[in-house]
């Protein structure tokens, strides 16, 4: 089953969404469109990081421990890559880094959020799924 698929994965990417689209309205009833698209920019370059790093984690699975290591750490590099170079584009594209690092924010707080739920829920006895 696909990690994405799954509970824990899918919420916090669902719930980074709904944060991304509250921040982006809220902005835009205050007639801040500029900063509307550099949050709602922000929080998607995070959606797509996480999305991807659920995808890599997929392919780890059955690999051996050496093999697993290098292929999260391949995926980190090239993550890292793609999120400056999302960030050279929001600056090319004229929209505002500091609200852009603001979704950012935004985006990995529901990370570690939602992280924290999962090891309360499990620490009960609960199971993450």
């Amino acid at each position: 089953m696909s990690l994405l698929k799954e509970s824990a994965i899918g919420l916090m990417v669902r719930l980074q969404i709904v944060i991304g689209v509250l921040g982006f309205v809220g902005l835009l009833l205050f007639d801040q469109t500029g900063s509307a698209l550099s949050l709602l920019y922000g929080v998607a370059m995070m959606v797509v990081n996480s999305i991807w790093l659920a995808r890599r984690l997929d392919r780890t699975r059955g690999l051996d421990a050496d093999a697993g290591k290098r292929s999260l750490y391949v995926g980190a590099v090239l993550r890292f890559a793609a999120l400056i170079a999302g960030l050279m584009l929001a600056y090319l594209a004229g929209l505002h880094l500091l609200v852009v690092a603001v979704g950012v924010f935004l985006a990995q707080a529901v990370v570690f959020a939602t992280a924290l739920a999962g090891i309360r829920k499990e620490y009960k006895g609960g199971g993450l799924g």
